[in-house]
């Protein structure tokens, strides 16, 4: 191998090695926001030390299975997901080719002179 083939396969080895350690941070952000989301509740909104943390409120929303079977009311040239949506919050029933879909709190912490840090709840 040459020396910039060696430099490549570093590089290379080293992409993996940094894919591979996000996939764990993101699952960690994602577990320690849920613990949180969990232990303070929606809409919460709290100081804790110096950070400040912020517990959104989960909204459900819609998927659309089956374009085909969404009845004629919620088209337009496609599914009206927010039409949809409204029809299901006013009535609570889901269209036929639709499924409702659970919504997940967002935690927001910001610590002092720092941006805001958002880590979605699973």
């Amino acid at each position: 191998m040459t020396q910039a083939e060696n430099e490549l396969r570093a590089l290379a080895e080293r992409l993996v090695e940094l894919r591979q350690e996000k996939r764990y941070l993101e699952g960690e952000i994602e577990r320690v926001g849920g613990l949180l989301a969990e232990a303070l509740g929606q809409g919460t909104k709290r100081t804790l030390g110096d950070i400040q943390v912020r517990v959104s409120v989960a909204r459900p929303g819609v998927r659309i299975v089956r374009a085909a079977e969404v009845p004629a009311e919620f088209l337009s040239r496609q599914p009206d997901r927010k039409l949809i949506l409204a029809h299901l919050t006013a009535t609570g029933q889901v269209p036929p080719g639709v499924e409702a879909t659970v919504g997940r709190p967002t935690v927001f912490a910001k610590a002092p002179g720092g941006a805001e840090d958002e880590a979605e709840e699973q």
